[in-house]
């Protein structure tokens, strides 16, 4: 198989990862909070997300998940800054969702490598 079909199988099988229920559903709160199109919400926000997308497997790839995991909640944060909806109570939130993120990556690393023989 030559190396451009492996890239875009790789990238299609990314596109099912990207597609997820909590991205979907920030996408409708951040559209029905501002009285906004859900749809061109999502479409502008995927066109501003690559690149963004790109720099979070940099940060991956050349400092580790950590750094992704910062910079994600970094993120989050300044969504919610830029909405108008931070509080407390969304800090802490985001806090627990990052630490459930970190301690679900470093299970993942250590149950696999029980049974990867």
């Amino acid at each position: 198989m030559g190396k451009l079909l492996l890239e875009v199988i790789a990238s299609v099988a990314f596109a099912f990862f990207v597609m997820c229920p909590r991205i979907a559903g920030m996408c409708a709160v951040l559209a029905k909070t501002g009285g906004l199109n859900p749809y061109l919400v999502a479409l502008v926000g995927t066109l501003i997300a690559s690149p963004l997308m790109a720099l979070m497997v940099y940060l991956t790839v050349n400092f580790g998940v950590h750094a992704a995991i910062i910079a994600a909640v970094l993120t989050d944060v300044v969504a919610a800054l830029a909405m108008g909806t931070f509080t407390v109570k969304a800090a802490v939130e985001i806090l627990v969702i990052a630490a459930f993120i970190w301690i679900g990556v470093l299970a993942a690393k250590w149950i696999s490598s029980l049974i990867s023989v």
